[in-house]
């Protein structure tokens, strides 16, 4: 009873083992015919459009780098012409004169 339990395990690991051996009579060595394909994302985020940087300039031992006006449209107040001025006072500094 117990050989013929051994001898059927046997053959069926061995049968088992022919068919996988069947399924994979690929050369190894053979170069591969298809490129891989690039990696597909299930939520793919979009590249942004970069634009090149702004120029900067530098006044007075500071890095001055001006806005860009298409990121926030409504950043940009123009003086209005019935003439009330801005709350918030500008001062002159002393030490760097900035010829205008």
């Amino acid at each position: 009873m117990r050989l013929t339990a051994f001898v059927a395990f046997v053959a069926v690991v061995h049968i088992g083992s022919a068919s996988i051996a069947a399924q994979q009579r690929t050369n190894l060595f053979a170069p591969k015919s298809k490129a891989p394909s690039a990696p597909r994302f299930l939520f793919p985020t979009p590249v942004p459009a970069l634009k090149p940087p702004p120029k900067a300039t530098v006044v007075c031992g500071l890095t001055l780098i001006p806005g860009d006006p298409s990121t926030d449209p409504g950043i940009r107040r123009e003086v209005p012409d019935n003439g009330r001025t801005f709350e918030i006072q500008s001062v002159d500094p002393k030490v760097c004169q900035r010829s205008k």
